[in-house]
C-alpha cells in the first residue's frame, strides 16, 4: 500500500534552479565591480585589477549568451547561434567601452590597455561558448572545439600578458636594487610620474645598455620626472648617482635639481633633500648626491634613510620646449 505523499513509477522530476537570476545578479555584481573605485594605490593595486579584466569579460560574454538562450533557446547550432554570439560580443564590447569612461566619473581612469584586454576577454568568451556547442552539438569534430577552446586561453594569455609584466617589473624594483632606474625595458616607465613633461626612451646618450629615459619638458616652471616605486630603506646608501644629458640645441645651460624625499616630509621644497646642478646643452653630466648632502638636506632635520618614498628629477624654468636624457640611477652602497 502506497502512502498519501508517494508516487508510482518514475520518481518526481526536480524543480530547475532559478538560474537565469542568478546569472542577471553575477552580470551586475561583475560591473558593479568594474565602476567601484580601487580603496588602494600603488602598482601591485593597478596589476591586480588589470589581471581581472580579460576573464571578466569572457565570464560576462558567456554570461550573456547563456542567458539569451536560457529565455529565447535555439534547437540548433548554425547560422543564428553565430549571429547571436556576433551580436553580443560586439554589444559586451561597446558596453566595456562605455564603461571604462563612467570610470572616470567614479574615481577610477580610462585606459586603452583595459578596453584592449576587454576586448581580448569578449573573444575569449565566445570562443569558449563557441566550443562548448560545438561539442555538444557536433561530436565528431571534437578538434574544432579543441581549436576554439586554444583561441580562447591564447585571447586570455594576451589580456594578462601586460598585468604579468607590471608584476614582474614590481618584483624587479627589489631585485635590481641598488639600481634604481636602467630603462632598458618599457614597463620601468610606469614607476615613475611625470609633471609638465612627458617620457619616452632613447637609444640616444645611453650611459648603460641600450636605452635611456628621454624627458620631454614643456616650457613651464618646473617640469619634473618623479620615481615614486623604489626600495624604502637607505640605510647603508652612500651616494645617488645618474648620468644626464641636456639636448644639445637647448640655448645656454640649464639648472636641474634632484630631490630625495622620505614618507616624513611636509612639502616638496624646505623638507626635502635637493642639490641644483647646472648641465651643459650636448654634453653628458655624472650627477652625484654624497650620504652627508642626503641625509642633511631638508632645513629642520634630517632625513629618514629608512623610509625614503620619492626620487625627483626636475628641471628651473626651461625657457622653451626641450628635453634631458637620463640614465644609469642607481645608489651606492
Amino acid at each position: 500500500m502506497k502512502s498519501v505523499g508517494q508516487t508510482s513509477g518514475v520518481p518526481e522530476k526536480e524543480r530547475p534552479r532559478p538560474v537565469g537570476p542568478m546569472a542577471v545578479i553575477g552580470l551586475l555584481a561583475a560591473v558593479g565591480m568594474l565602476l567601484v573605485p580601487i580603496p588602494f594605490h600603488g602598482r601591485i593595486w593597478a596589476a591586480l585589477g588589470d589581471v581581472a579584466h580579460g576573464p571578466v569579460f569572457a565570464v560576462l560574454t558567456i554570461g550573456v549568451l547563456f542567458l539569451w538562450h536560457r529565455f529565447d533557446p535555439l534547437d540548433s547550432f548554425g547560422r543564428e547561434w553565430v549571429g547571436r554570439m556576433a551580436l553580443v560580443a560586439v554589444c559586451v564590447f561597446l558596453a566595456g567601452v562605455i564603461v571604462e569612461f563612467a570610470q572616470i566619473m567614479t574615481g577610477r581612469s580610462a585606459a586603452m590597455h583595459d578596453a584592449v584586454a576587454n576586448g581580448l576577454g569578449v573573444i575569449a568568451g565566445v570562443a569558449l561558448y563557441f566550443a562548448a556547442l560545438n561539442a555538444r552539438y557536433h561530436a565528431d569534430r571534437r578538434w574544432v572545439s579543441l581549436t576554439a577552446a586554444g583561441v580562447a586561453m591564447i585571447m586570455i594569455g594576451m589580456a594578462l600578458a601586460r598585468p604579468v609584466s607590471l608584476l614582474m617589473d614590481i618584483v624587479d624594483v627589489h631585485r635590481s636594487f641598488p639600481l634604481l632606474g636602467s630603462f632598458e625595458r618599457e614597463m620601468e616607465l610606469t614607476r615613475w610620474y611625470f609633471d609638465d613633461c612627458r617620457c619616452t626612451r632613447t637609444y640616444q646618450n645611453a650611459t648603460d645598455g641600450k636605452h635611456a629615459l628621454r624627458i620631454l619638458a614643456e616650457r613651464a616652471p618646473y617640469p619634473a620626472a618623479t620615481l615614486y616605486e623604489t626600495v624604502t630603506d637607505w640605510t647603508n646608501v652612500q651616494t645617488l648617482e645618474l648620468d644626464v644629458t641636456l639636448s644639445h640645441s637647448y640655448p645656454k645651460p640649464l639648472e636641474f635639481v634632484v630631490k630625495v624625499i622620505d614618507s616624513e616630509h611636509r612639502d616638496w621644497e624646505s623638507d626635502t633633500s635637493r642639490k641644483i646642478f647646472r648641465i651643459e646643452p650636448g654634453k653628458t653630466s655624472h650627477l652625484v648626491l654624497d650620504r652627508e648632502e642626503i641625509v642633511h638636506g631638508p632645513d629642520e632635520r634630517p632625513l629618514d634613510l629608512s623610509h625614503i618614498k620619492f626620487v625627483s628629477l626636475a628641471m628651473v624654468a626651461p625657457e622653451v620646449a626641450t628635453f634631458v636624457d637620463v640614465d644609469r640611477v642607481l645608489v651606492t652602497k
